[in-house]
């Protein structure tokens, strides 16, 4: 899955250089996770940021890029306590529904790079790191707040395997 993942980015990017012309954006944001399923019976709302950049490839449709790092507060279970941690790194597409900007539909695969701990009183502190294939899909809308310069709103359902979360960020975004 890691060579799919890394052959996908090196034709974003080689795609990206070959048509040098298009307009680039970097989009800088915070962002809030709800975890849903059985991850919600471990894990609290998380927290975090994230950089994308974006490429336009015609005027409704834009390739992007993003990487980030979340954080969920754990729940305590009689004598432990669990926290996570991710790393999220994602490529894919926004497609605007009208060519001036407003809404748009959004949808990016990639991988989460997972660590979680958890103090146990008869065992101490355990610790597991692992790497999840993701695809996250959903809506969004960018405001102009000057020619140059944008609030990009967006949420997400973000598919994987046990640990699926709604994820809401807020980002501006500006052309490079």
């Amino acid at each position: 899955m890691k060579k799919v993942l890394v052959t996908i980015v090196a034709l974003f990017l080689f795609v990206g250089i070959s048509q040098a012309q298009n307009k680039m954006y970097m989009n800088i944001g915070g962002n809030i996770a709800l975890p849903m399923g059985n991850f919600g019976d471990y894990a609290g709302t998380g927290f975090g940021g994230s950089v994308q950049f974006e490429m336009q490839f015609t005027p409704q449709v834009l390739g992007t890029a993003s990487v980030g790092y979340i954080t969920w507060g754990g729940k305590d279970f009689g004598d432990s306590k669990w926290t996570f941690s991710a790393i999220p790194i994602l490529v894919g597409a926004k497609y605007f529904f009208m060519p001036s900007g407003g809404f748009y539909g959004q949808a990016q695969l990639g991988l989460y790079m997972f660590s979680w701990d958890a103090e146990v009183s008869d065992h101490g502190k355990l610790s597991y790191t692992d790497s999840e294939f993701t695809f996250a899909f959903g809506p969004g809308y960018e405001i102009p707040l000057s020619p140059k310069l944008m609030l990009d709103v967006s949420a997400a359902y973000i598919v994987i395997s046990d640990l699926g979360h709604i994820g809401i960020r807020a980002g501006v975004k500006f052309g490079l």
